[in-house]
């Protein structure tokens, strides 16, 4: 990055459209490496926590997650999304908004300090008042790095990124467990996200280059702001709504069966967190710059839910499929509770996957203000569902969940896309065949289980189930397409993927292609 023209690749990306299908494809492919890397370090993570610390830990620690994580929502106030997607940005803007979100990550750990007492009181657990008071730490951190990670994205640099994520997760990890075998209980627990916050914001200062200045009134922020409150509102409603179960079972059931909960919820999902969520940044940033060319813009989205559901949908089904052994593989016997949790939240996760790339099209398209209303539309239905299913416990919360996940899905992919002219029929188009395989796959590798195999170690049954439901899932995909044609697409982008000086080129002998 030394010789680099850093005004040209953070403010003005214009320069990328020359190979912005190339571009795209590598960024997703380190995204989908560093979240792959992530999720094996979480599953690291949890093997071992889950059988250094008690289920009460967990429990202990999820109840002040489910009220700060609210403020989690909060910290970087939508600005990130608002940088990514605006076509120019200068250093006076991006100045004013780093200003503006370490005022505001100051604030969030005051207001999070001060309801401390409250927290422990509505819970009834005097130990969570500490544990609030510390977590508020991680808000502060999360403020001095917000705008260097939005540069970053709008630049393209992933490989940055991609570093980053997996250094301050690994070294996050590292303490938490160095903690939980030192005997600090729910503490290694506390320590994660604060270790995270200060390694994160640390490295990305590192590789950003770019520094604040002055913070300006007249540097033209308005719109950027009401576009970032809107993207705020929408994060606040649906985090709310997503983290009302978790609430009301921490308050009905308590810790111990929040603990199963929010453990089974962790693990359900990990494939749309840990593919969508990150994915999002390349994928608005890539369409930010396509809105003017709508065939593209379809063909660009169409093809990438596609691709995401060709590699996620399976994950969703096998977590689904087989939950027993993985529980009791991740987390051991003291688990097993979380099981049935686990089957019908990834149930739930197989739409969730594709439901949830909606803020793609609002934020790339600039219409955060519908994103927000939509929000209101869904979440309210989800708060109902949650509220309906409480009095049979939390499996009767987990089925609520995965029905209106099924009901919601369609029109909020519809209510996005209208603006652009991207209708049902083409969504459902590129996704149905993985949902269906992926269904298939797990109801037939259960039943070859169930009375045909009997495997007594544990590690075999997850190989054996795992490669019977990856030949299944894979002949479901070929026969409802009637070819190979998406595993073929997958692997040329996969050939895409090969480092730069070799990329280069390959690809020199195509014209460039931004679809």
């Amino acid at each position: 990055m030394k010789n680099r023209d850093h005004k040209r690749d953070y403010f003005e990306t214009d320069h990328l459209k020359a190979d912005l299908k190339g571009h795209s494809i590598r960024a997703g492919g380190l995204v989908l490496f560093s979240r792959g890397t992530s999720l094996i370090i979480q599953l690291v993570s949890t093997v071992v926590l889950a059988r250094l610390l008690t289920p009460e830990d967990h429990g202990v620690v999820a109840m002040v997650l489910s009220v700060t994580g609210f403020f989690m929502v909060l910290r970087d106030m939508g600005l990130t999304d608002a940088t990514i997607q605006q076509a120019k940005v200068t250093h006076e803007q991006i100045s004013t908004l780093f200003w503006i979100n370490a005022a505001f990550g100051l604030l969030l750990a005051f207001i999070v300090a001060s309801l401390a007492p409250v927290i422990a009181w509505f819970f009834q657990e005097p130990a969570l008042k500490a544990i609030t008071i510390v977590y508020a730490i991680s808000f502060i951190m999360s403020g001095l790095y917000t705008q260097h990670m939005a540069l970053l994205r709008r630049g393209m640099y992933f490989r940055q990124l991609t570093l980053v994520e997996i250094f301050s997760s690994v070294f996050s990890v590292f303490v938490a467990i160095i903690m939980a075998v030192r005997g600090f209980g729910y503490w290694a627990l506390v320590a994660r996200p604060i270790v995270l916050a200060v390694s994160m914001a640390i490295l990305v200062w590192y590789f950003c280059r770019w520094r604040p200045g002055k913070p300006s009134r007249r540097s033209g922020v308005g719109s950027m702001l009401r576009f970032g409150a809107n993207t705020l509102g929408y994060f606040v409603i649906n985090y709310f709504a997503k983290s009302f179960d978790k609430i009301l079972i921490g308050w009905r059931f308590g810790a111990v069966s929040l603990g199963f909960y929010h453990k089974a919820s962790t693990l359900s999902s990990l494939p749309a967190g840990q593919m969508t969520i990150p994915l999002q940044s390349v994928a608005v940033t890539t369409l930010s710059k396509l809105k003017t060319e709508p065939a593209k813009y379809h063909k660009y989205f169409l093809n990438a839910i596609g691709t995401l559901s060709l590699i996620g949908m399976p994950v969703c089904g096998f977590l689904a499929a087989d939950s027993k052994d993985i529980v009791y593989f991740l987390l051991g016997s003291q688990w097993d509770a979380a099981a049935p949790l686990v089957t019908v939240l990834s149930i739930a996760a197989l739409l969730q996957l594709v439901g949830s790339t909606n803020g793609w099209l609002h934020v790339s398209l600039g219409h955060a203000d519908r994103w927000f209303r939509w929000g209101i539309i869904g979440s309210s239905v989800t708060v109902i569902s949650f509220i309906a299913g409480l009095p049979f416990g939390a499996m009767g919360v987990a089925v609520s969940y995965a029905t209106v996940s099924f009901i919601l899905t369609g029109p909020s992919l519809v209510y996005a896309g209208k603006p652009i002219g991207l209708t049902l029929m083409p969504m459902l188009d590129a996704v149905w065949r993985y949902f269906v395989a992926s269904v298939l796959a797990g109801i037939l590798t259960k039943y070859l289980f169930a009375y045909f195999l009997d495997f007594e170690w544990i590690l075999v049954r997850l190989f054996v189930f795992g490669v019977l439901y990856s030949i299944f899932y894979l002949l479901f995909v070929i026969i409802l397409h009637g070819s190979v044609a998406p595993i073929k697409q997958f692997l040329n982008h996969l050939r895409v993927l090969i480092p730069d000086r070799f990329a280069k080129k390959s690809l020199s002998a195509a014209p460039a292609d931004p679809s």
